[in-house]
């Protein structure tokens, strides 16, 4: 039978890394490695506290465990994961978050019966009390062709990296992920689609994700300087959409500025972007500011 390898990087959150792992180890599917990443750097107080806590799972050969001697980032310390896997298909699982107990099964099975390189799932997130906060459903069909992953994927990004299943070979062919500071599950998609991977979409919610008291939505210089990239990045692919698609894509970039300027007290800058949001379509500046306003309210 095929092994799946599920790749957990955890920085900081070790409160909550027995959850994710047991959510693993509770899989309908049971022919798994977990390999969790300590990306805390070896011998600070966060790694010391994770490594006591891994030690519940000492005596179980599902369960391998790497420390990394220094603070690499999610991407690299993904890719620490997926050198050191053995399994014929690779997912992944932030530390704080949880698989649905069908899930690696579901998933092992549409990709063995579709041929598929890359699965993308449904998900949730949750905040403290277990309330809905949203629903993330990939906006494609089952089986999409290069031009509707492609433009999904401009509009609408289809993560999250939870919801990913690749196969081994086909993720090591295009390289993993890049070493970028935000966005590197978008990257990787990506890559995906410009390599033509086969990709699927399994239509059912199968992950959870969690949002925690206090956290908030991230609006710092870095994710400024983000949203710039990926703005650039987009752009190189106008040429094959049509108006209205190149409208939505600027509404959700505007939107996400205006947002970020506002939380910063920039009132003049998310003014601006506001007002550019609303030019380029109002319809979906007020769909993604309404997504923006529930999902703080309902924290």
């Amino acid at each position: 039978m095929d092994i799946v390898s599920v790749i957990i990087p955890t920085y900081k959150r070790c409160e909550y890394l027995c959850r994710a792992i047991d959510s693993v180890l509770s899989q309908s599917f049971q022919n798994i490695e977990i390999i969790v990443v300590d990306d805390n750097g070896n011998g600070t107080n966060q790694q010391l506290k994770t490594e006591n806590i891994m030690s519940k799972y000492s005596s179980n050969e599902k369960v391998k465990y790497i420390i990394n001697k220094n603070n690499v980032g999610g991407a690299l310390a993904r890719n620490i994961g997926i050198s050191a896997s053995t399994g014929t298909f690779i997912t992944f699982l932030d530390d704080d978050d949880i698989y649905l107990p069908e899930k690696i099964g579901i998933q092992v099975e549409g990709m063995k019966t579709n041929g598929w390189d890359l699965s993308l799932t449904d998900n949730k997130t949750c905040n403290e009390k277990g309330e809905i906060i949203n629903t993330k459903i990939q906006n494609i069909s089952e089986n999409p062709e290069y031009k509707e992953l492609l433009t999904a994927h401009l509009i609408d990004h289809l993560t999250v990296t939870n919801n990913f299943m690749f196969r081994s070979k086909s993720l090591k062919n295009i390289g993993g992920f890049d070493n970028y500071s935000s966005a590197q599950e978008y990257m990787l998609v990506l890559k995906a689609i410009e390599a033509k991977l086969k990709v699927g979409h399994i239509k059912r919610i199968l992950v959870v994700n969690h949002m925690h008291e206090g956290e908030r939505i991230s609006t710092g210089p870095k994710k400024i300087k983000v949203q710039k990239e990926l703005i650039k990045v987009k752009r190189k692919y106008f040429y094959l959409l049509n108006s209205k698609q190149k409208r939505l894509i600027l509404c959700r970039h505007y939107s996400v500025l205006f947002f970020i300027f506002y939380k910063n007290k920039k009132y003049y800058n998310a003014l601006l972007n506001s007002i550019l949001a609303i030019i380029v379509s109002p319809i979906g500046t007020l769909n993604y500011l309404n997504n923006y306003k529930r999902k703080l309210s309902r924290n």
